[in-house]
């Protein structure tokens, strides 16, 4: 077994031990204590979860969450953001208006591996909707499957749409905590649920920042830069996109490296677990936290690798002892 192999398998034991103690104890109502998260931890009286949801899709859709501090953070489905935002552009047809949310990324052909995962895995989603498939076959659940994450076996019975960046994960070890990988998989199958299906609502449920600049919808790209959590860090990259510069094959170590969410309390207590069945969800707690921007940072090693985009992100020194 191999290093990066051994590492992944002992922190998939490690998280798979503590989640099982986690459903242990609740499944017998116990006080976990202050060290450990309830679903109203951190939640004022007018986000407080009135249900514990039992599974990762469908009960989790009903979940709304106000504006956080400074508008960084948007509410669940349920939340119609306002669209002014019109376009004459659009690939399939010219001199048709099109609303915001509706607006097409434009790609460029595939620059690495990952670009030709996305851009394939889109556009047969679009054949099959071309082809009369339904949305909701073709989207499938609000949430993507979590459990996969933990033991890449399930990923073959989740639905494709999970499946594809679970296993893209997969093959980006040194993304290796389980808050990073969670939130990764989260923003990247909010992103593409939304390709799939641009609807108002998909639209509404990205958060704030995650949402495609102008650069993204008017200037040819390769569609791994779609993925980056940060907007200036996007407008950067598509404005002066050199492979030279940004070739991705040096560009994922540092970031997987130093990517973080700077979760403050156990990397478990990203999860929930039913004591009713073997899924797990996000916990909303957590779901709240990644929404905001100002929670995500790199590090050293990606500002060294990667100067010119120093004031396109949040940096993280080792002396930074903030969340």
């Amino acid at each position: 077994m191999g290093h990066h192999e051994h590492r992944n398998y002992t922190q998939v034991q490690s998280t798979q031990t503590q989640l099982n103690q986690q459903r242990y104890d609740m499944a017998h109502n116990l006080d976990m204590g202050p060290e450990r998260l309830g679903l109203d931890f951190l939640l004022d009286g007018t986000q407080r979860i009135n249900k514990i949801p039992s599974g990762i899709s469908g009960p989790q859709e009903s979940m709304n969450f106000q504006h956080g501090a400074g508008g960084a953070e948007r509410g669940s489905p349920g939340h119609n953001r306002s669209n002014s935002v019109s376009s004459n552009y659009n690939p399939g047809s010219s001199g048709v208006e099109m609303m915001g949310h509706a607006i097409p990324i434009r790609n460029s052909p595939p620059t690495c591996p990952l670009d030709s995962l996305l851009l394939d895995f889109l556009h047969s989603r679009q054949v099959q909707a071309a082809d009369g498939v339904a949305t909701p076959k073709l989207v499938g659940p609000a949430y993507p499957s979590v459990s996969s994450l933990l033991n890449p076996a399930k990923s073959a019975q989740s639905h494709p749409l999970s499946k594809v960046f679970t296993d893209i994960l997969a093959t980006f070890p040194d993304l290796s905590t389980l808050p990073e990988k969670v939130a990764v998989l989260y923003i990247m199958f909010l992103i593409m649920r939304w390709q799939i299906s641009p609807t108002q609502e998909n639209y509404d449920r990205l958060p704030d920042w995650v949402t495609p600049r102008p650069s993204q919808l008017f200037t040819s790209h390769p569609a791994w830069i779609d993925h980056l959590p940060f907007p200036k860090m996007r407008d950067r990259l598509v404005r002066d996109y050199n492979p030279r510069d940004y070739l991705f094959d040096k560009w994922f170590i540092p970031f997987t490296t130093t990517i973080s969410l700077n979760w403050p309390y156990e990397p478990t207590d990203t999860l929930l677990s039913s004591p009713e069945s073997d899924e797990l969800m996000i916990n909303p707690v957590f779901e709240r936290h990644l929404r905001r921007l100002e929670n995500w940072s790199l590090g050293p090693a990606f500002a060294k690798a990667f100067p010119g985009l120093h004031d396109t992100y949040r940096l993280k020194t080792d002396g930074d002892r903030r969340p």
